[in-house]
């Protein structure tokens, strides 16, 4: 409950920063605007007394003006006991909806007494009122996930569909804390209520954060249930559209390439890669693959009856911090024929849980590596081997 009292104090610290300067300057047409536009200073100089004092003026003569209420349940705050406080905090509440304050103090006692859900009917309001101030709220509302029965209640509130859903689940992933996002996205997936777009931002918030592991068995979990065993590269033979989340193929907007499916050899399908002339350093194809220590082989069909390219394509295979390289081959260059094209590469006992496999363009920045033409794409797989040492095989004619 401490944490929560924080986290939520920050929202307040935020909005009463928002809150004095820009409620002050919605108000400044009445003589009761005026004065409490006054009366809001004499609250962030801590003249508690007298802000009361003008607040009850301006209700002594307009008892319907909202925002004095708020003034009166700040400055009188203090005093009385705590059933009072929250009684003339609802009332400035009923009063002044739009009072962000009041919202962000309410949520914070709300989340005090443990009573969640109307804590959450709070935030989602000041997500609303406090536009200055939402990132803090949104941050704030993340980070408070990781306790878990606040992901449940958050998780019915969103089932609902309020406008901020998708800003929540984002803001999630973003924080990087994995027990918030798998507190909330669990509790939504468990209530049958998240969707595909959503699970694949929850998958890579995993992947971002290193828990590839974690990432493989959501994604598997997400599969259409089959007894078919699932490779190690996952679509390799391209008979689905990559769908570009989880561990399939990720097709990237690339400036200068044009990626669709094909007929390929034989019955199967293919990737085509059209490329229009534009400098080229990754073509936007990749895959994210998860191999346990050992000597691995990339093997693959390749097609590209009219590629104009420096010095061909290769596929380059890090680990998945990206940098750590642990193979690179494979040349594709131009074929009027369906050619077989190999790697070998090895993956490291420790450090490269993960690993990425890229189509890139080895020549050197600039001009020499535009591309132009096309560049077809069939029957990819990746076999455990016996280390052997062998060099990389090259291009060889196949009968498709």
């Amino acid at each position: 409950m401490t944490v929560w009292r924080w986290l939520i104090l920050l929202c307040v610290v935020a909005l009463l920063t928002w809150a004095g300067s820009g409620m002050i300057a919605l108000h400044r047409s009445t003589p009761a605007a005026a004065q409490l536009d006054a009366a809001q200073r004499q609250l962030r100089d801590g003249d508690l007394e007298q802000a009361a004092d003008t607040a009850r003026q301006v209700l002594s003569r307009e008892p319907s003006q909202g925002r004095a209420f708020g003034i009166l349940a700040r400055a009188l705050e203090a005093e009385g006991s705590d059933a009072q406080r929250v009684a003339r905090y609802e009332t400035a509440s009923r009063r002044a909806p739009r009072d962000a304050q009041i919202r962000a103090w309410l949520a914070a006692h709300e989340l005090q007494d443990g009573d969640i859900a109307h804590a959450i009917t709070q935030i989602d309001a000041l997500l609303t009122i406090a536009p200055g101030s939402r990132r803090d709220v949104l941050a704030a509302t993340a980070q408070l996930a990781q306790d878990p029965a606040f992901a449940e209640a958050l998780a019915d509130h969103l089932a609902d569909r309020p406008q901020w859903r998708t800003a929540v689940l984002r803001a999630v992933v973003a924080q990087k804390t994995p027990a918030a996002s798998d507190n909330l996205h669990g509790a939504l997936h468990a209530r049958g209520d998240l969707t595909p777009a959503e699970t694949a931002r929850w998958i890579d918030g995993m992947l971002a954060e290193g828990r590839w592991g974690s990432a493989y068995a959501r994604w598997i979990g997400s599969l259409p249930q089959t007894n078919t065993r699932v490779p190690a590269l996952y679509n390799g033979d391209f008979d689905t559209f990559p769908t570009s989340a989880g561990f399939d193929w990720r097709v990237r907007p690339t400036t200068g390439v044009v990626f669709d499916r094909i007929i390929g050899p034989g019955s199967g399908h293919a990737a085509r890669l059209t490329f229009l002339g534009r400098p080229v350093a990754r073509a936007g194809l990749e895959h994210p693959l998860l191999l346990a220590p050992g000597t691995y082989r990339l093997d693959l069909m390749t097609r590209a009856p009219d590629l104009q390219a420096d010095q061909g394509l290769d596929w380059a295979l890090t680990c998945a911090d990206g940098r750590t390289r642990i193979g690179n081959g494979a040349r594709m260059r131009r074929s009027a024929t369906w050619v077989k094209a190999s790697l070998q590469f090895d993956v490291p006992d420790t450090g490269c849980e993960g690993q990425w496999l890229r189509l890139i363009n080895p020549a050197p920045r600039g001009v020499a590596q535009t591309l132009r033409g096309e560049l077809q794409l069939a029957a990819l797989t990746v076999t455990l081997q016996a280390s052997t040492g062998v060099d990389d095989a090259q291009a060889t004619p196949a009968t498709p």
